[in-house]
C-alpha cells in the first residue's frame, strides 16, 4: 500500500492483524514491523525478538487463581507491556485514522470491539492483547473485569465494522489459505495429526471468509473487496525461522492484487479504503 501511494482511512483488525493495524495506524512504519516479523539486526528502540515478546510467564493475579492460571500455557501480559511501551499512540481517540480491534468475550457475550463508535476508552495495546489470546495457548485477558480471547473465534472477518463505516474498498489480508501440495510432495494424510490439524483449521476459516465476502457483494453490490491470501506453502505462518520468506511471499501477493486493483482505476472511483486484516 505504501509503494502505490494507498493510505487507508479506517483499519479493522482481529489477533496478528490487529498487531499491525495498531502499529500502522498510530504512525509506525511497515518496514520496522517488517524488520521484526524477519527477526533482523535489532537497532536502539527496536521491537524485541518475537519469541521473547509472546512468551510471557503467569501474572501475580494469574498465580493467585488456579482456575485462570490453567486455562492456557502461557500469558499475554509481556506482549501487552511491549505495545504499551512501542506503541507511538496508545489512545484510540488520539489517532488520526480510525483503529477498531475485535475479541470475543469468553463468557459468551460474543465479539467486543474496542475503537471510535464502541469501546474507546480502553488503551490499544489492552484491546491488541485480548484479540491475540489464541484459546488454550494464552490465558484470556483481563480488561475491567471481563475476559478475552481471540476475536476470530467469533467471526474471521468483521466486514460489517467496514461497512458500518461506510466503505467503498475493502482490502482484506488472510493468511489462512488451504495448501495444495504439489505431487512430489505427497499427501497431508501422511505428515501426523498436526498437519491434518492445520488443514482443517484453514478450510474452515477460509470457508468463512469466502461466505462472507460473497454476502458482501450480494448486500453491497457497490462495494470493492480485495483479497490479498497469499499462498504459504507447507509454512505455518506462525514460523519464527521462515519469517522472511513468509514476509516475502505476502508482499509479492499484495502487491499483485493491489497493483492490478490501481491499474482498474478501482481507488480513484472509491474515495474511502478500509483495510480489514486477521491472523
Amino acid at each position: 500500500m505504501e509503494e502505490l501511494a494507498l493510505v487507508p482511512d479506517v483499519f479493522v483488525g482481529t489477533s496478528s492483524g490487529a498487531v499491525a493495524a495498531a502499529f500502522v495506524a498510530s504512525g509506525l512504519g511497515t518496514e520496522a514491523l517488517g524488520a521484526w516479523a524477519r527477526g533482523g539486526p535489532r537497532s536502539e528502540g527496536a521491537l524485541p525478538p518475537p519469541a521473547r515478546t509472546f512468551l510471557g510467564p503467569p501474572s501475580a493475579a494469574q498465580l493467585r487463581s488456579p482456575g485462570w492460571l490453567l486455562s492456557g500455557l502461557l500469558s499475554i501480559d509481556r506482549f501487552e507491556r511491549v505495545l504499551r511501551q512501542r506503541l507511538p499512540m496508545n489512545d484510540f481517540r488520539e489517532l488520526d485514522r480510525t483503529l477498531l480491534v475485535t475479541a470475543a468475550d469468553v463468557d459468551g457475550r460474543g465479539r467486543a470491539v474496542f475503537g471510535p463508535g464502541h469501546r474507546d476508552d480502553v488503551p490499544i495495546s489492552e484491546a491488541v492483547a485480548a484479540s491475540c489470546c489464541v484459546p488454550m495457548l494464552y490465558r484470556p485477558h483481563k480488561i475491567e473485569g471481563r475476559y478475552y480471547v481471540d476475536g476470530e473465534i467469533v467471526r474471521t472477518l468483521s466486514l460489517d465494522l467496514a461497512l458500518e463505516a461506510r466503505a467503498d474498498v475493502i482490502i482484506v489480508s488472510n493468511v489462512y489459505r488451504p495448501h495444495m501440495p504439489t505431487p512430489e510432495e505427497g499427501t497431508l494424510a501422511k505428515r501426523g495429526a498436526f498437519a491434518i490439524g492445520r488443514q482443517a483449521l484453514n478450510v474452515v476459516l477460509s470457508e468463512k471468509e469466502r461466505r462472507g465476502i460473497d454476502l458482501v457483494h450480494q448486500l453491497h453490490p457497490h462495494v470493492q473487496v480485495l483479497n490479498v491470501s497469499p499462498d504459504l506453502g507447507r509454512f505455518r505462518f506462525t514460523s519464527l525461522r521462515e519469517g522472511r520468506r513468509l514476509v516475502r511471499r505476502g508482499y509479492r501477493e499484495g502487491l499483485r492484487v493491489l497493483a492490478a486493483a490501481k491499474r482498474r482505476g478501482v481507488f480513484e472511483a472509491a474515495p474511502n479504503v478500509h483495510t480489514v486484516g486477521q491472523a
